[in-house]
């Protein structure tokens, strides 16, 4: 049986259709292939939550937890080590406006020639497809578990395709900002909201620490 009640189906579905929703309407500011890639008109709050948005995604939660069960609270470290990487982020963003390239591609093309630029592409769609295929497997195994099989792991994978498929295509990095704005400042609120669920479950930091290996 399934711990899904009607409530909560009804908050999920108008959650994925506001915020595919939400992507398209920011669609509209979209007029340019620059406009599509690299928008300049989002301040800094909506950049920050933003990162938090891209830092993270639901496959890690997965990730996570088996790190996590196989070494011990280190297995954090499978997602906090995206802090260090996070700051060459702020510093590439300056480089590609002062290059007035629009995709990365671009500045190795600018920089090189178009045959670089070209292989870049091609490591990157490899490397793109294997880890979004990765993420999608891991979230649909995800909500496959949470909902008890009620939403298999391929249904779960066609929908959250489909879904984001939608607005990346009609509002390209701009639906990716303004939704990653609303998402983030839910990752923030939900993940200390969630601790003390989490720890009454476990019995508190000495249920924490009877029950993961001790392991560094």
């Amino acid at each position: 049986m399934t711990q899904l009640h009607t409530l909560d189906i009804v908050v999920l579905v108008a959650y994925l259709m506001g915020i595919t929703a939400l992507g398209v309407w920011a669609g509209r500011w979209v007029r340019t292939m620059s406009d599509f890639f690299m928008p300049r008109r989002f301040g800094k709050a909506m950049m920050i939550t933003h990162a938090f948005g891209t830092g993270t995604a639901a496959d890690q939660a997965v990730v996570v937890a088996s790190g996590t069960f196989s070494q011990g609270l280190s297995g954090i470290w499978y997602q906090w080590m995206w802090l260090f990487s996070t700051p060459f982020y702020w510093l590439i963003a300056p480089i590609m406006r002062r290059f007035r390239a629009i995709t990365t591609a671009d500045v190795y093309a600018l920089r090189y020639d178009r045959s670089v630029a070209v292989l870049f592409v091609i490591v990157g769609i490899a490397n793109l497809t294997v880890k979004i295929g990765l993420m999608l497997k891991g979230s649909g195994a995800l909500i496959d578990s949470c909902t008890h099989g009620l939403v298999n792991a391929h249904l779960a994978i066609a929908i959250t395709t489909i879904l984001f498929v939608i607005y990346g295509t009609v509002g390209g990095l701009s639906a990716t900002i303004v939704t990653d704005f609303v998402q983030g400042i839910l990752i923030v609120i939900f993940s200390f909201m969630v601790l003390p669920f989490v720890l009454h479950a476990v019995g508190g930091l000495e249920g924490i620490r009877a029950t993961l290996p001790d392991r560094a």
